[in-house]
């Protein structure tokens, strides 16, 4: 029954191994326009709120447009 078990789970890990993907390094083009959360200017905001006593709830956050150089 242990050998059973031990033999399903390397078939199980081999499997899935083989379903991991490579992880290619971004290029210009895929960085280049992309938009993300400014999480810096979220981070600044969030300070800010704390040292003048304000609560501040985020329902969407200030977007930033990444530019390869």
């Amino acid at each position: 029954m242990k050998a059973l078990f031990a033999i399903a789970m390397l078939v199980a890990a081999g499997s899935l191994m083989g379903c991991a993907t490579t992880q290619q390094p971004l290029t210009k083009a895929d960085v280049d326009g992309r938009i993300i959360c400014n999480y810096d200017r979220m981070d600044e905001l969030d300070r800010k709120a704390r040292l003048q006593g304000h609560q501040l709830v985020w329902l969407n956050c200030p977007r930033a447009t990444l530019r390869a150089i």
